[in-house]
Parts: structure tokens; C-alpha cells; sequence
């Protein structure tokens, strides 16, 4: 049915005024047709009862002689005279009569019936009437779609020149929303281009620190390589400095390369392969990569038992790995020397639950909502000196979110901070 409907908004309008006329020409044929029918056949039946009383008379007078006379003058009339019950006078005209009138004289009853013809009143005024009610409403209906069409055509306008100007890089236009039909698309479209502000201002930052992230290293590595190149160390403990130096700073780069890597990946929509998997087994191989780690920083790290049930989650290993590592290296991190970091792991329902704790400095309420943003530091100075790349906790949600997962956090300052990685279970696990 829709394929039917003319394609612009003028045309609809117009087929709508059609629709409108046609309906009010059959309306005021209709209501004036009542009315006036109505009318008429009252005043045709008012005017036979009196010419019934007339006839009743001369036939009382002349008989049927008289009445058969009388008419004469009434053309169009049925006229049926009784006298006594019986029939003394009848004619028959060939159409239906619609007005009907009896008069009773005595013994004598004249029955009149007629065509309740409306006269001028039905060839011309029904018709005029008609027309006036038709134009009115046409009128009425043409200047309403005017308006109509005038509105819709400044607010359509309106949202494409938005659209224009947020294609062409202005990312600050907005549209004016009204409580009209257009709302919904204006007020839309308003918060897809304030998503897209956002995320163009958080790449730009975004950008930034990686860049600041690259120079530092860089920087370094150029100065102590230009040293040893210019003779600058003379000893071999100062050449020892810079080559560790350098190397530091090559292995922080690579690093920071190594993160933006699984970052892409995890940007990336590619398919997950996906399979039942031990996170028992996987909290034990991140403890035992990450411990010499955590012993040369003076923190404990402890992993589930050897002989604990297996906990299994249809998932993917390496994914879940990444994760549990760089959430493992981050609570080494913020845990001083002497603190405990714990990698466990435990069923919940259908789901697998694996969690990292720490007793460590914690993390500040007003840092929480945004510790999952690329390049956020709670501490940006400290985090920069440990080697932190401020990437760790958005590859964690990326691959959480490709995953399927869900990652929770609770942390109080001082309290040190549980993270927590909720991972679908066999019933809960969508085909990969």
C-alpha cells in the first residue's frame, strides 16, 4: 500500500485534500440532502392535507363528477376518495410518491399523495450549497497543508544543513529540536553529533599522549646514542649507563607499540573464535609470567591452587590471558613493596568469575568512571616512571567487550582495588 503513496511530502499533501474533498462532498450531499428532503416533505405533506380538506368538500358537494374536475388541478397528485369505505374516485400516476396525506370528513375520506419535489429549492440550492461547502473545506484544507508543508520544509531543512556542516568538520553544529514530528530525528541527530565531538576531542588527546608517550623514549635514546657516537662517555661505566638506558627506553617503546597493537585488535570487529576453556589454567600461566616480576618489585603474587576444580567459560584463552596480565601488571604497580596480589578465580551461576586484588594505594571515586579511557592516569607522573603506558585497561575492556565479558571494579584510596572479570559460561555463550 505504501508503494502507492506519492513519494514527496507535497504530493502526500496533496492526495490528503483529495481524500478531504471527497469525503466533505459526500458529507454535504448527505447532511443537505436530510435536511432539506426533510423539509420539503413536511411543507408537500402540509400542502396535500389542505387540498385533501378542499377535495373532501367538493365531493361532499358535486360528487364524483366534482372531484374528477378538481383533479385536473393537481398534476402529479394520487387522489383516492371513500365514501362509506368504498372506493368513488382513484388515480394512478406511474412513479413512487413519496409525501402522503389523509383528511376525514365525515363519512368521506380523501387520501393524497405526491412527489415531494423540492422545486427551485432542490436545483439550485442544494447544488450552491454544495459547492460553497466544498470550496470552503477545500480551502481550509489547502491553506493547512500550506503550513504544514512550509514547517516541514524549514525543519528538514534545517537537519540537512546540520548534517551538511557536521560532513564539512563542524562537529559544534546543533539543530533547534521541537515537539513536532521531526523531534525524534532532530534530537538524534543531536547526540550523534555530540558522540561524534566527543570521540573526535578523546582521538585528538588520544593522539597527543601517544605522541608525548613516543618522544620520551625517543628523546632519550637519541641523547645517550648521540653520546656514545660523539665520545661524550668516556668510561666504560658511563657507556654501561647508556646502553641500559637505551635499552630501557627500547623495551619501553616496544611496549608502548606492543599495546597499541592489541588495542587495534580489540577495536577491530573480527570474529572471536571461541571454545571451553580452564580460566583456572589461565590465572595460573599469567601468575607464573608475571611472578619474578612482582619478586623484583618486593610483591607477592599468588595464583589459584594447583588442585582446585576446574572453572570453565566458553571463551577465548589468549584473550582472556592479555586480559588477566595486564590487569596483573597494573596491581603490581600501584602495590608497594611487602603487599599481596591475589589471581583467582571461581564459578557463579553460568558464568566464570575471575578477579585480581591487591593491597595497594587504591584508586580515587572521582577516577574510577574513566580508568577504562586510553591514555588515563590516576597518577600521571608515578604511572610514567614505572613504564605504564596508560593503554593497559582500555585493551582490558576492548577485549572484555569482544568477548562478551563483563569487567567490574571496586577500589577505596588506601584499600587497595579488586578487579573483576564476569565471562559467559556454556549456557550463556553465543556461537562463535
Amino acid at each position: 500500500m505504501s508503494g502507492l503513496l506519492p513519494a514527496s511530502f507535497r504530493g502526500r499533501i496533496a492526495l490528503a485534500i483529495v481524500a478531504a474533498l471527497v469525503v466533505a462532498v459526500v458529507g454535504a450531499q448527505l447532511l443537505v440532502g436530510l435536511v432539506v428532503g426533510t423539509k420539503v416533505q413536511q411543507e408537500v405533506t402540509d400542502q396535500l392535507r389542505q387540498q385533501g380538506q378542499q377535495i373532501a368538500q367538493v365531493a361532499r358537494a358535486d360528487g364524483y363528477a366534482g372531484v374528477a374536475e378538481a383533479k385536473r388541478y393537481l398534476p402529479g397528485t394520487r387522489v383516492v376518495v371513500r365514501q362509506g369505505g368504498e372506493v368513488v374516485y382513484w388515480s394512478d400516476p406511474v412513479q413512487v410518491l413519496e409525501a402522503r396525506a389523509v383528511v376525514t370528513d365525515g363519512d368521506i375520506e380523501v387520501t393524497m399523495e405526491r412527489q415531494a419535489d423540492a422545486g427551485v429549492w432542490g436545483e439550485w440550492a442544494i447544488p450552491v450549497v454544495s459547492a460553497l461547502v466544498i470550496v470552503l473545506i477545500g480551502g481550509v484544507a489547502w491553506w493547512l497543508a500550506g503550513l504544514a508543508s512550509r514547517r516541514l520544509r524549514r525543519d528538514a531543512s534545517a537537519l540537512a544543513g546540520q548534517a551538511e556542516r557536521v560532513a564539512g568538520g563542524d562537529l559544534g553544529a546543533r539543530v533547534e529540536v521541537e515537539d513536532d514530528e521531526l523531534s525524534r530525528v532532530a534530537t538524534s541527530l543531536n547526540q550523534m553529533t555530540e558522540q561524534l565531538a566527543t570521540t573526535d576531542r578523546r582521538q585528538r588527546e588520544f593522539l597527543a599522549d601517544v605522541a608525548h608517550e613516543l618522544r620520551t623514549p625517543i628523546t632519550a635514546i637519541d641523547g645517550f646514542a648521540t653520546a656514545l657516537v660523539d665520545g661524550a662517555t668516556r668510561t666504560d661505566e658511563d657507556r654501561r649507563e647508556a646502553a641500559e638506558i637505551i635499552k630501557g627506553e627500547s623495551e619501553r617503546l616496544c611496549d608502548l607499540v606492543a599495546d597499541l597493537q592489541a588495542l587495534t585488535l580489540a577495536d577491530l570487529d573480527h570474529e572471536v573464535s571461541r571454545e571451553p576453556v580452564d580460566v583456572a589454567d589461565c590465572c595460573r600461566e599469567v601468575v607464573q609470567r608475571l611472578e619474578k616480576a612482582a619478586a623484583e618489585k618486593g610483591v607477592l603474587l599468588r595464583g589459584p591452587a594447583h588442585g582446585q576444580e576446574p572453572v570453565t567459560a566458553v571463551t577465548n584463552a589468549a584473550h582472556v590471558e592479555t586480559i588477566l596480565s595486564n590487569l596483573t601488571t597494573n596491581a603490581i604497580r600501584a602495590t608497594p613493596a611487602g603487599g599481596t596480589v591475589r589471581v583467582t578465580c571461581r564459578p557463579d551461576g553460568d558464568r566464570a568469575v575471575a578477579e585480581v586484588t591487591d593491597t595497594g594505594v587504591g584508586i580515587a571515586p572521582e577516577h574510577l568512571p574513566r580508568i577504562f579511557d586510553r591514555m588515563y592516569r590516576v597518577d600521571s607522573a608515578r604511572d610514567r616512571d614505572s613504564g605504564g603506558t596508560g593503554l593497559g585497561l582500555a585493551i582490558v575492556k576492548g577485549l572484555s567487550d569482544a568477548l562478551g565479558a563483563e569487567v567490574q571494579v571496586e577500589s577505596r584510596p588506601g584499600s587497595g582495588s579488586t578487579f573483576r572479570l564476569l565471562l559467559p559460561g556454556q549456557a550463556e555463550a553465543a556461537p562463535a
